[in-house]
This record gives C-alpha cells, sequence and structure tokens, in this order.
C-alpha cells in the first residue's frame, strides 16, 4: 500500500500552516533512541529529523534552523539528556525547546524530575508531551491523522512558539 506523504496541513493542533511560524524550518534531534523525535518532527511538519544522538556524534550542526530536543520522562533518559545538553553546548547551541514525551508507564520518577529541573536552567523550561496511546498504533508517516486530546494539542502550540519564536545561540 502506497503511503501518501505527509504535509503542514495533516497536523492537528499547532501546523506549520496555520501557525504561520515557519516551524517546518526547526531541526528535532532525539535524545535517545525512543525519544519519540521521528513522530514529533511528523507532528511537528517539519523534515528535519536527526534521529537519535549516540555518543560518537560530536558535532552537531542545525544550520541556523531552532532545535528541538526531545527525552523520555525515564531516569536512562534524563542523564542521556544531560550528556547531549553538554554536546550541545560545545557546538555552541541552545536548543529552542525542550520536549519531554510520557512514556505512559505512570508518573514521572523523582529523580527524572530533578535532573529535568537541573538541566532546565541550560535548555529552557520543559514542555511536557503527555502519552498518547493512538501514536502507539500507527507509523511516524501516520501520526499527524491520529486525533490528539486537548493536552497534546497544546503542547504542540507550546514547542510551536517556543521553535518558533527563538533560533540557537550560543550557550552560556
Amino acid at each position: 500500500m502506497r503511503r501518501r506523504p505527509i504535509d503542514a496541513d495533516d497536523v492537528r493542533g499547532a501546523s506549520t500552516a496555520s501557525s504561520g511560524s515557519g516551524l517546518g524550518e526547526a531541526v528535532v534531534l532525539g535524545c535517545h533512541g525512543g525519544a519519540g523525535a521521528t513522530t514529533l518532527a511528523a507532528l511537528l511538519g517539519t523534515p528535519w529529523d536527526l534521529g537519535a544522538y549516540t555518543p560518537d556524534r560530536d558535532l552537531i550542526s542545525v544550520f541556523g534552523r531552532p532545535l528541538v530536543l526531545v527525552t523520555r520522562d525515564g531516569i536512562t533518559a534524563t542523564t542521556r539528556l544531560a550528556e547531549v545538553v553538554n554536546v550541545l553546548e560545545h557546538n555552541g547551541l541552545r536548543p529552542a525547546a525542550l520536549v519531554v514525551v510520557a512514556d505512559g508507564s505512570g508518573p514521572e520518577p523523582p529523580e527524572s524530575s530533578a535532573r529535568l529541573r537541573l538541566v532546565g536552567e541550560r535548555t529552557g523550561p520543559p514542555i511536557r508531551f503527555p502519552f498518547v496511546p493512538g501514536l502507539r498504533y500507527v507509523d511516524a508517516a501516520e501520526a499527524a491523522r491520529v486525533k490528539l486530546p486537548g493536552k497534546a494539542s497544546r503542547a504542540l502550540a507550546r514547542i510551536t512558539a517556543a521553535a518558533g519564536a527563538r533560533t540557537p545561540h550560543p550557550a552560556g
């Protein structure tokens, strides 16, 4: 079966077409595999998905585009987040938005919340994207067809506003 490509008009919540923010130029980077970066890139309507960070990737460039950094809310994920933020600072970048995707397994661990508060001083406050069960049943190319709950739509709007209003600038 041939799939129809997702364009900005397919995005529910905060689409690049309706927001006028030019978010289609944002770069999405996952702090680890399974962070939700590819799905978030599809929902935001940006083709610039860098995938998951790996430790051998010490040079990251976004070519003047705003960077959206994505992590899950677990302890291992937020540990990797701190490592990625260090690499970004080394590259002179500060994320326009830090998105924390709920893994759906219950409340955020206190250790993760503490790490997010500390890293938030270097990235800006995290934007929490809620667990959306429907996104588990589609691949990223179909993500924009999932009806998002209000909380997820509001999170997309906050991401759009943060990434549309800020561009990467030197860290520090």
